[in-house]
């Protein structure tokens, strides 16, 4: 794998369930910056409309994904440029949980670095913004179903 498509892949696991990072956002988050109040319910399948990492967004295409979200479960599926002509290609599933009315952490039952960020949910579209790995990554995703 290429360093490109490593760092694509590490992000992408941020991303993954979630979400769609769309601006990069602190490593960490706090109960202050949660906000307060009951979080919108994320169940539901998602596609990717772009994808961001570092300062760099990728439409759809050549992005493209999908993401589900049951009650405290997530699966994502992401196929990116890998820098070099081809494409990395990532899946992965774990568990979720969100804090206070925007904060979500992801923890990957395959062994992909854990991400930690925060989202908005207005009207079909999914934004997201975190880290994984150390790498800021954000997404943005419409709802499908």
């Amino acid at each position: 794998m290429t360093r490109s498509s490593v760092s694509y892949a590490v992000a992408g696991v941020a991303i993954a369930a979630a979400l769609g990072l769309a601006a990069a956002c602190k490593s960490t988050t706090s109960s202050n910056s949660c906000g307060s109040g009951t979080p919108p319910s994320l169940i539901g399948s998602y596609s990717l409309t772009s994808y961001t990492i570092g300062s760099t967004t990728i439409p759809n295409p050549p992005a493209n994904g999908t993401l589900v979200f049951t009650a405290a479960k997530y699966t994502v599926n992401l196929s990116l440029p890998n820098g070099t002509g081809g494409t990395a290609v990532i899946a992965d599933s774990g568990t979720y949980a969100i804090t206070g009315a925007s904060c979500i952490s992801e923890t990957s039952s395959t062994g992909l670095p854990t991400f930690t960020g925060t989202f908005t949910l207005s009207g079909s579209t999914l934004s997201v913004s975190g880290t994984a790995g150390g790498q800021a990554a954000g997404s943005t995703w419409a709802k499908t179903s």
